[in-house]
């Protein structure tokens, strides 16, 4: 049977809920400042079926918020609403956070990552040299790298991620990555925020070693935005409508078999991104980075951190 491709918790309960499965998933569903949000709670017993590990996985339905024609405000309302939820999922016992940008900048669709951690409020250095300034300024503790890909480096991300880890003993990570949905409404509208860290890579079949609280120490948090769709995974999925529409459910095992044969050899690892994925990734990565910011530095406002970021401090 075809494996559909996605990093996204939503779509995956999606998918299971088609085959009638949903013990040990809950799901809690709200509207916050015009953002549909979506709380994936994913018991250890629901592990298996709900295709995740466990834990929190938030979805923000934000729509095309990297392009021209949005309302007034909509920006800034989205990144209040990531900034609050990433605060949730932050550890109670706050210190230094180490934000990791992943994924590869000369790549467009994958350069969400590093461009977030260029544009996030570092400030652990202010600290290290003058702790009384760091209080007065009411600054957040925060740290970040983009450590590139094994292509760039010939080191794991994981690796290097793991010596900064070492280095800085962050209270937690935030890991910032491109991610792969199954839909085309989803791609570039949507940012998925997790609990369970990241497996880098593992929605376009180019897994590397995965960022958990068990491989670095600390509790790790990720924040994406999926830029991909896997080629495979959109023909079918749109197969699939087709079918529901017309009743047509009994021709699905035939589409199945098209697709793959289709695809099959170097087809399989085919992705599609939009015509605008350069917008997309500037738009993502200052949209999460904006985010980070106001939930770190949450004693400053927006304008006190766009002082500061023009400022290069």
């Amino acid at each position: 049977m075809y494996q559909k491709k996605t990093d996204l918790a939503l779509e995956t309960r999606e998918l299971h809920a088609k085959k009638g499965v949903r013990d040990g998933i809950r799901t809690e569903e709200r509207t916050e400042n015009g953002v549909k949000v979506t709380v994936l709670r994913v018991d250890p017993d629901g592990e298996e079926k709900a295709g995740k590990p466990a834990g929190t996985y938030v979805t923000l339905e934000l729509g095309r918020f990297w392009g021209a024609g949005g309302t007034p405000g909509a920006f800034a309302d989205a990144a209040g609403v990531l900034a609050k939820e990433l605060r949730a999922l932050l550890p109670a016992e706050r210190g230094c956070v180490l934000v990791v940008g992943l994924g590869n900048e000369r790549i467009t669709a994958d350069s969400v990552g590093p461009r977030a951690a260029r544009g996030v409020l570092v400030t652990r250095h202010i600290r290290v040299l003058d702790e009384r300034l760091f209080e007065s300024a009411g600054f957040g503790e925060l740290a970040a790298i983009a450590p590139g890909v094994l292509g760039q480096t010939g080191v794991e991300s994981a690796e290097l991620v793991r010596s900064a880890v070492g280095s800085v003993k962050p209270c937690c990570v935030v890991a910032v990555d491109a991610l792969a949905s199954r839909r085309l409404s989803r791609l570039a509208t949507t940012v998925q925020l997790s609990d369970t860290g990241i497996c880098p890579g593992s929605g376009v079949s180019n897994a590397r070693t995965a960022l958990t609280r068990e491989s670095l120490g600390v509790p790790v948090v990720s924040v994406g935005v999926p830029t991909v769709v896997d080629a495979g995974t959109l023909a079918y999925d749109l197969l699939e409508e087709v079918a529901e529409r017309e009743g047509r459910e009994n021709d699905l095992p035939l589409y199945e078999t098209v697709v793959e044969r289709l695809l099959h050899g170097i087809g399989q690892d085919f992705f599609v991104t939009p015509r605008d994925s350069d917008a997309i990734a500037a738009g993502a990565a200052k949209l999460i980075s904006t985010g980070i910011n106001l939930a770190l530095h949450d004693k400053l406002t927006p304008e006190e951190i766009a002082d500061y970021l023009s400022t290069g401090s």
